[in-house]
């Protein structure tokens, strides 16, 4: 069977799977063999064992574990709930932002819902709406999806195009500084205000620390990220004065065996890709169409981020299928890679399905059509600044 055509056959299962709430690893899974018996038959069973033993393949596993890992840890051991103290001292309503801004950086399925949890006496305080409360929620703990280090999506991005994480971020934190834009520009009559004071500046950097340490190590000195996050955990643990049952609490938490799946799911799919050649066949049909490559991508991306409602759904789906039109390796376009993240942020920014804007909707009683009025704007915003940096850079 022609590539392209077992390509789009496998697309369409993963997503009517999805549709039908299989779990996505074995979505992709379902996917992946469906992609490799129509086209090359019984040899993708070889491909997928090769995929999964490999060492590309389990360090992976390592790096989205650990980076897990230490969100959990700084939930567990205390350190978000000093943030929250922290943060309205500094920031009065502002905090109201700044706490979902702050767990964003941690990057934990669902997470919204841990400030909304830190939030909601705030906004009961300060009076705020359910529906705009949902909004600032949601939007400003997503802000950093697309340009920090620690997101698997980020990971597994990187690792499907072949290239160092920073460098992958020097093609995508554009999106996230204009999600941070159009996040200050939504929220402008939240009021503002900086309170500094030595010792509260001195309490944040010490609830804070194990993120800004994995960044400084990571960004500034280009240490290996996984050292940089054991580092970072073995410093928390040392801090903290955690025994070997705290330990253990936070790796029972974090050791996920879906989450295990996925990671082996995704790169047997890449592999499989790849090995059939049928991205590049993809794109040589679109081309014979006179279809555009750059809206065949972002329209492709944006599908399978709303399909899915996760971030690793469009960088362990789409992007595998994009590498004709990203480029991979040294020879990476990097305005290409940015529209395609961005396609598939904003469909996972819109999806009902997302964990994080289902979660936040039902905990703050919120209705989903005012808070979708909300989220609308940001997101045309968003859409318009990335089509115009793809045609102008």
């Amino acid at each position: 069977m022609d590539t392209s055509l077992a390509l789009l056959i496998s697309i369409l299962l993963i997503l009517l799977l999805i549709r039908a709430r299989v779990n996505i690893s074995l979505s992709i899974f379902a996917g992946a063999l469906t992609l490799g018996l129509l086209s090359v038959g019984f040899e993708a069973f070889n491909v997928v064992m090769e995929s999964s033993t490999s060492l590309s393949t389990l360090r992976l596993l390592a790096l989205v574990t650990a980076a897990f890992t230490l969100g959990y840890s700084m939930e567990y051991l205390g350190l978000l709930k000093d943030l929250q103290c922290i943060a309205e001292r500094m920031f009065g309503k502002f905090s109201i932002a700044v706490l979902p801004l702050l767990v964003g950086l941690l990057p934990m399925p669902g997470g919204a819902l841990i400030s909304a949890v830190m939030i909601r006496d705030l906004v009961e305080k300060y009076k705020m709406g359910w529906e705009e409360a949902t909004f600032i929620n949601y939007w400003f703990r997503h802000v950093w999806v697309t340009m920090w280090p620690l997101y698997p999506s980020i990971i597994i991005a990187a690792w499907v195009v072949e290239v160092d994480i920073m460098k992958l971020i020097l093609a995508t934190y554009p999106i996230g500084l204009a999600a941070l834009f159009f996040a200050l520009l939504s929220s402008r009559h939240v009021k503002f205000r900086l309170k500094i004071g030595f010792r509260d500046v001195i309490a944040f950097f010490t609830s804070a620390y194990p993120i800004f340490l994995v960044a400084v190590l990571a960004i500034v000195f280009r240490l290996d990220l996984l050292l940089t996050i054991l580092l970072s955990l073995a410093t928390l643990y040392i801090h903290r004065r955690a025994k070997p049952r705290d330990i253990a609490a936070i790796l029972k938490r974090t050791i996920d065996v879906r989450i295990i799946v996925l990671i082996f799911a995704v790169m047997a799919y890449k592999e499989l890709i790849l090995y059939t050649n049928a991205a590049e066949v993809f794109f040589n049909h679109l081309r014979e169409m006179n279809f555009p490559p750059a809206i065949a991508a972002f329209v492709l991306s944006f599908l399978v981020g709303f399909a899915t409602g996760i971030e690793l759904g469009y960088s362990s789906i789409a992007l595998p299928l994009l590498v004709a039109f990203t480029g991979i390796g040294s020879g990476l376009i990097g305005k290409n890679l940015m529209l395609a993240i961005a396609g598939g942020f904003l469909g996972v920014m819109v999806s009902p399905m997302h964990l994080c804007f289902a979660l936040t909707c039902e905990y703050f009683k919120a209705d989903v059509g005012d808070v979708y009025r909300l989220l609308l704007p940001p997101v045309v915003g968003l859409a318009i600044v990335v089509a115009a940096l793809f045609i102008f850079l």
